[in-house]
């Protein structure tokens, strides 16, 4: 399984270590993944795409409230 979000795709980037004497060597910054279940399947899914998928369920269930 690659390590990219499964919803927008998200994988690694790349930059630099800089230390005090300014001396540039390569890493890669991982894509923040974690493992969720979406509609009965596991994912690995980066925290921006899960907090959207649990801000769109909490805003549909005040959505629901307040028809009632």
């Amino acid at each position: 399984m690659p390590r990219a979000c499964a919803i927008c795709g998200k994988t690694a980037a790349y930059g630099y270590n800089v230390s005090h004497s300014k001396v540039h060597t390569h890493r890669r910054f991982d894509a923040n993944l974690h493992p969720a279940v979406i509609d009965g399947t596991k994912l690995l899914v980066c925290t921006r795409c899960r907090r959207n998928q649990t801000k769109d369920a909490r805003m549909a269930k005040k959505k629901e409230r307040a028809r009632r």
